[in-house]
């Protein structure tokens, strides 16, 4: 038999030669006895003519990408997590081949849109659907490439509504409540996303060794397109930026940091913390005094991710230009950018209602008209 394991592999593969023609490939088996049985059966069907196409459950075709794709990518525990819902929920013995339409939609769609987002009491957004419904098509597409039998691709008419991603801006008014009402540590954070534009998890994970205040730029990781899910993007600093940077502590690796309130046990994420020392911010720990904030300045309907729909609106109004806000936003697209064009449109609107205003105001009478002019020549 010619099954072997390759490193870093928990599967055994076959390679064998018959009549000049090679196949090779995963036997999807982690047992030796098991992989020699399927390479066995296999030679057989090829010695007997037979087109083979090789079958593999859910729980095998996911383990081959995440093994020779998924693992690597910069997103990685995210789609982990994604993988298995859809493993939970289409069930992970399930061969590849019997998936179709229907019962995508009743074991995964349906029942995935009834459940709850994790930590909250609202259905998960139909964005999350469609996002984990991309990763099973590239999945399914990688496998059905490997030569398996995943012969199903219609994954776009699986994918959901979106409701169209609204912008909104914070008001000077507004701004000066929220600012108030946040703590110190946290306020940092905010003022930085709001003048610079960048997502929440580029400015909580900014390094020292990325910040050339010499030259006054920064580079963050953000988000890529395709296989490339996250790219540098390298940004100017103003004064204010760079104020905003000096004033924080060099305790570690990042940035921004916080003190620490109250002691915490360890986790399998981090170490144990305790009372008075500084740590860095997480992606979430913060957002209970966020919400606390906005509820005490009396401000609604504002996320986090608002303050770089602030700094694109707020920037496209200052210069007018697309091309500027979206290299400041690091946008690959520039028709993601034109969701800003309302701060031009509203500008606009403003001149054009002034010019109207002024059209309508009353203007001396003609008669009043002449006799200054012939006063104006005495």
């Amino acid at each position: 038999m010619s099954v072997y394991k390759p490193v870093k592999s928990r599967f055994y593969h076959y390679d064998f030669q018959f009549k000049g023609t090679r196949y090779s490939g995963s036997t999807m088996c982690t047992a030796k006895s098991d992989a020699n049985a399927y390479e066995a059966t296999l030679r057989k069907q090829i010695a007997s003519g037979l087109k083979v196409v090789p079958k593999i459950t859910l729980d095998q075709g996911f383990g081959l990408w995440w093994e020779m794709v998924g693992q690597f990518e910069g997103n990685a525990k995210t789609t982990e997590g994604q993988l298995e819902h859809l493993r939970r929920l289409l069930g992970a013995t399930t061969f590849m081949h019997q998936l179709g339409f229907a019962e995508i939609e009743r074991n995964y769609v349906a029942r995935r849109r009834g459940e709850k987002a994790k930590g909250r009491a609202t259905l998960i957004s139909n964005a999350s659907v469609n996002r984990e419904l991309e990763i099973a098509g590239r999945v399914w597409a990688y496998i059905r490439k490997s030569g398996y039998d995943a012969p199903y691709a219609e994954w776009r008419a699986h994918r959901l509504s979106e409701p169209k991603e609204r912008v909104r801006e914070l008001k000077p008014a507004e701004e000066a409540k929220l600012f108030a009402e946040l703590p110190e540590d946290l306020a940092a954070v905010a003022e930085f996303a709001m003048l610079s534009g960048q997502r929440r998890t580029a400015v909580i994970e900014l390094l020292w060794n990325r910040v050339d205040l010499d030259d006054g730029r920064a580079v963050v990781r953000t988000k890529g397109t395709g296989k490339r899910t996250h790219v540098d993007h390298s940004f100017p600093l103003t004064p204010r930026m760079m104020e905003i940077i000096r004033s924080r502590p060099k305790v570690g690796p990042r940035v921004f940091t916080y003190v620490c309130e109250r002691p915490s046990p360890p986790r399998p994420d981090r170490p144990r913390r305790l009372a008075g020392q500084r740590y860095p911010f997480s992606k979430q720990g913060w957002a209970r005094k966020w919400r606390q904030a906005l509820a005490d300045a009396g401000i609604e309907d504002f996320r986090f991710h608002d303050l770089r729909h602030t700094a694109g609106t707020r920037i496209l109004r200052a210069t007018g230009n697309l091309k500027v806000a979206q290299k400041l936003l690091g946008h690959v697209d520039i028709s993601t950018t034109a969701r800003y064009a309302h701060a031009i449109e509203d500008d606009v609107r403003s001149a054009m209602l002034a010019a109207e205003k002024s059209r309508n105001s009353p203007e001396p009478a003609a008669a009043d008209k002449v006799e200054k002019r012939a006063n104006s020549k005495r």
